[in-house]
């Protein structure tokens, strides 16, 4: 088996909230591809790096939002408003992810770990802004990204391409 790369891993301390919840939901989604297939807890709890026992109660929890189809030592299957909420946060991380490595150029260890931490926390009008200014700024052809050079500019110099041309 094999580690997606835009799996959040939890932590001992974490408590199975929300965010934790909506991590749990990304997991099932990509061990069941696009076929929806089942899950096990125990595929889930190697994913994510937890215990069986905690994976368990986190299904528990899912299915009781209606999030997910299970029974006791059964597989786990999403339903349609789990594989919803499951495609949300997945396009969340992958926009946070990009935003970070491909505009911001932070490395890419450390941009997985941030977009695992962000995803669950952005509200809808920002994802929305944040998505057209990915798209805008990364959707160009690499003769036309200006910007990008731009800012690497700035990072190596620490001023603005303005005040280059200035002199400042």
């Amino acid at each position: 088996m094999f580690l997606m790369s835009n799996i959040c891993k939890k932590s001992d301390r974490e408590s199975v909230g929300s965010s934790s919840l909506e991590d749990y939901l990304e997991a099932i989604l990509n061990l069941s591809g696009s076929v929806g297939a089942s899950v096990r807890v125990t595929d889930l709890s190697d994913q994510l790096g937890v215990s069986k026992p905690s994976a368990s109660v986190a299904v528990k929890r899912l299915a009781e939002a209606g999030w997910v189809a299970h029974e006791r030592y059964g597989d786990i299957k999403l339903t349609s408003d789990g594989r919803q909420r499951a495609q949300d946060v997945a396009g969340r991380h992958d926009l946070l992810l990009r935003f970070l490595r491909d505009v911001l150029g932070v490395e890419e260890a450390i941009a997985e770990r941030d977009a695992c931490r962000l995803e669950h926390d952005l509200s809808p009008e920002t994802v929305s802004c944040l998505t057209r200014f990915v798209e805008f700024l990364t959707g160009s052809t690499t003769d036309d990204r200006v910007w990008n050079r731009r800012f690497e500019e700035y990072l190596a110099v620490g001023k603005h391409h303005a005040d280059l041309i200035q002199g400042g």
